[in-house]
């Protein structure tokens, strides 16, 4: 399962309309095509920080090292950038003002739109897509009382984690 982070924006009627969905994962686009997919993605920064970075890095290691030492330099900086290129694009949205709203689950884009849209209460539910928007296997039902033991969360279920909620 891949994670998805929703960006949108204060300056559209509805931000939802417009999310951006950023996908947490390594690109092979951005790693194959370098700074032609940060120009493709709309971030002239990072394509012109990039080419001077590679350009420096891989003529320092061409003047210094040799041509197969150049040749490796751009294939690490090539994968370095295909896993960076996905938090480039979260702070090149952030550094325009959208702001991250939510944190999604999901194998496929579509998926995540669906569960994202699913959870929100401002939007009809006769405008949702259609579709499975949680798995399928059923929830265990939750436990009477008012808990389980002393460190019990309001749900009954025991906390878990290390500040949890509802503990004083």
């Amino acid at each position: 399962m891949a994670v998805w982070t929703v960006w949108e924006h204060e300056k559209f009627d509805d931000p939802a309309f417009k999310a951006h969905f950023v996908r947490d994962a390594f690109s092979w686009w951005a790693s194959i095509l370098g700074p032609l997919w940060a120009l493709l993605q709309g971030m002239p920064l990072v394509f012109v920080a990039f080419t001077i970075l590679e350009m420096g890095l891989i003529g320092l290691a061409q003047v210094t090292l040799g041509e197969e030492a150049a040749m490796w330099a751009w294939l690490l900086f090539s994968i370095w950038f295909g896993f960076e290129a996905r938090a480039l694009k979260r702070w090149a949205l952030a550094r325009r003002g959208w702001t991250m709203t939510a944190v999604v689950k999901a194998k496929r884009l579509e998926q995540a739109e669906r569960r994202y849209f699913a959870g929100r209460d401002d939007i009809p539910p006769d405008i949702l897509p259609s579709g499975p928007t949680t798995p399928s296997a059923p929830l265990p039902p939750a436990p009477s009382g008012p808990g389980t033991g002393p460190a019990a969360g309001p749900w009954g279920a025991p906390i878990i984690g290390v500040m949890p909620e509802g503990v004083r």
